[in-house]
């Protein structure tokens, strides 16, 4: 049974953690709270300043306490919250909310307050306790989807990165150990040692190549042009790895967002997973914005169109029709092998998913049972418009 203080916490829970965007009020919350790590960041970049710092000392010292009141505030709540997950994993209250305290973003929730804290029982370097404020900025990663892919595609890569950074590591102590042994005695100050020449390594694999520390003799200069050269394709190998682990996670993060809108409409209700996946693999989702013209009178009908959400308006003599979530149109130019007899306008921002008319037929060809539910549909469209309007048109005829 549900109390007060559940819904409160559920409230709660996804203001600042699940959908907030449905929450009255939710976008103004995380809005200041986006504006207010923005402004933390700039405090600490003038702050550092010395004549700014100075000068503005006190209204400096003001706001970081309001931050961290604000921040402070924020991280209770969360842990407060954190066990209305609606996954359950934090549902017991002392395990629970130990389990999400140790959560990536929880534990940069905490750091971020902490050196304030920290400077009140000890006594720490505001210099020191400067830099560390500005993980705050890390706070960011909640309310950006880059950050959420970018870890993703780590996380789903971390084999192949590791191994590409270990065979990197090889290389710098193998070319390291050789131009020791090559340089040591002509260059005893800078290639003394193995690991003094890391210095070297580091920045010649990387192709860097600051100039402060260089080979002399001939033997170290060859090494040091096979070293450059082989450390172009070291250094490409996370690069290469990252570019294919983002392709693939904007790929299957687009897959899995076609799959939610054709699953939303209720043409494909009926429809297994499977044949929704086939499906999502034939539709290209379109964002239409408000007054934009998505079908005109007189072009060939070249596709279909289903509403994933957003309102729609088809022109048509003498009420204009409107589409919402779940509706479709185009079908009936596509059947009748017509062009379009109406325009169709969006009225609010949607989001269309667009079959193009040879994947139409090969869907209507595959999926009998799809093909004749819509012919049927279109037929009633044609009988509910009467005789007064053209062959062909209709509130999906466009």
């Amino acid at each position: 049974m549900r109390t007060v203080a559940s819904d409160l916490k559920s409230r709660v829970y996804n203001l600042l953690e699940g959908s907030w965007q449905k929450e009255a009020g939710g976008k103004a919350v995380n809005f200041f709270l986006l504006s207010l790590i923005g402004l933390n960041v700039l405090a600490v970049i003038f702050e550092s300043i010395e004549d700014i710092g100075r000068r503005f000392e006190a209204p400096f010292g003001l706001f970081e306490i309001f931050s961290v009141a604000v921040f402070s505030v924020e991280y209770v709540l969360r842990m407060w919250a954190c066990t209305a997950d609606p996954s359950r994993r934090y549902e017991q209250p002392i395990a629970g909310r130990l389990r999400y305290a140790a959560t990536p973003m929880a534990v940069i929730d905490f750091l971020a307050i902490a050196p304030f804290y920290l400077s009140i029982l000890f006594a720490i370097d505001l210099r020191f306790l400067r830099v560390f404020r500005l993980l705050r900025l890390l706070k960011l990663t909640r309310y950006s989807p880059a950050f959420e892919t970018l870890g993703a595609v780590v996380y789903n890569e971390r084999r192949a990165l590791g191994s590409a950074f270990l065979f990197m590591l090889i290389m710098l102590v193998f070319a390291s150990s050789l131009m020791h042994v090559i340089e040591k005695t002509a260059q005893p100050e800078a290639f003394g040692s193995i690991p003094a020449a890391m210095w070297w390594g580091m920045a010649t694999l990387s192709t860097v190549g600051y100039g402060d520390v260089t080979p002399i003799t001939p033997l170290g200069k060859l090494l040091g042009g096979l070293v450059t050269i082989f450390g172009i394709g070291t250094f490409a190998l996370p690069a290469g790895i990252l570019a294919s682990g983002f392709a693939q996670e904007i790929k299957k993060r687009d897959f899995i967002v076609s799959w939610t809108m054709v699953a939303g409409v209720p043409l494909f209700a009926r429809l297994t997973a499977v044949e929704i996946s086939e499906v999502a693999t034939l539709l290209r989702p379109r964002t239409a914005i408000p007054g934009e013209v998505i079908v005109r009178k007189g072009e060939p009908g070249d596709a279909m169109y289903f509403v994933a959400s957003g309102r729609l308006q088809v022109l048509l003599n003498p009420q204009p029709v409107q589409l919402k979530s779940g509706d479709f149109f185009g079908e009936i130019a596509l059947i009748r092998v017509g062009p379009r007899t109406a325009d169709v306008v969006a009225m609010s921002s949607c989001q269309l998913l667009v079959l193009n008319s040879a994947d139409f037929y090969d869907l209507l060809d595959e999926n009998p049972a799809l093909g004749e539910t819509i012919r049927r549909i279109a037929e009633q469209r044609l009988q509910d418009m009467g005789p007064s309007q053209p062959s062909g048109t209709g509130d999906d005829a466009a």
